[in-house]
């Protein structure tokens, strides 16, 4: 992908780690985009996370020392590209049980 451009939504699970820190940057979260990369967070790990159970969203959210309001955006913003059927854990069921525990 062009360093110029975000990546393109529909092939978002191919994305390049630079990739994922390229659309951080345009849904305003650029902030996490180096700890993505030392993370090795890309559009397949992010394609994942529809099947992370609780424990692991709070070790992701911790591990990338993610505001909670800011988790939750990147949820939204996931769900917008990939279609809200395909990630109904995040932030509706998952999240709200979540909160309880945090």
């Amino acid at each position: 992908m062009s360093k110029e451009r975000p990546p393109e939504p529909l092939d978002f699970f191919i994305w390049t780690v630079e990739d994922v820190g390229l659309w951080l940057e345009e849904i305003n979260l650029g902030n996490y985009r180096q700890i993505f990369k030392e993370n090795g967070v890309n559009g397949e790990y992010l394609e994942g996370m529809s099947m992370f159970t609780t424990e692991q969203i709070l070790r992701f959210i911790r591990r990338c020392h993610m505001k909670w309001g800011d988790f939750i955006t990147l949820c939204k913003e996931l769900r917008r590209i990939k279609g809200s059927h395909l990630l109904s854990s995040c932030p509706s069921n998952t999240l709200s049980h979540t909160r309880e525990h945090v």
